[in-house]
């Protein structure tokens, strides 16, 4: 039986490095967090944590932007707060998060 699609923004494969993020705590110090994709409603990643959030945790976060074509000649940010809406545990010690967002992205560019 095919599944519905009940998403209500359209999901674009986007890899930004996440630059800054609140209410997840690294495994390393040297661990970094990057978008899998982007929506206008939410963004999804995976991630070395030492601690699983509970669903509904509030998070904040600043991504990294390069420069691109069509958008802008500098590097940018795009600020956020949302909360973690799915957890899944994938290969090796990594962890899929999803976010929601609770508030309009802030861009900084």
């Amino acid at each position: 039986m095919a599944q519905i699609d009940r998403r209500k923004h359209r999901r674009t494969r986007l890899r930004l490095r996440i630059a800054h993020i609140e209410g997840l705590e690294p495994s390393s110090r040297n661990a970094g967090f990057w978008t899998s994709d982007v929506s206008a409603g939410g963004m999804s990643f995976q991630a070395r944590i030492a601690s699983t959030p509970h669903l509904g945790a509030p998070l904040s976060f600043e991504l990294s932007v390069p420069p691109g074509e069509g958008y802008s000649s500098s590097a940018g940010k795009v600020r956020g707060l949302g909360t973690v809406t799915r957890l899944l545990p994938t290969e090796g010690d990594l962890t899929a998060i999803a976010v929601r967002f609770t508030r309009p992205l802030a861009l900084d560019f």
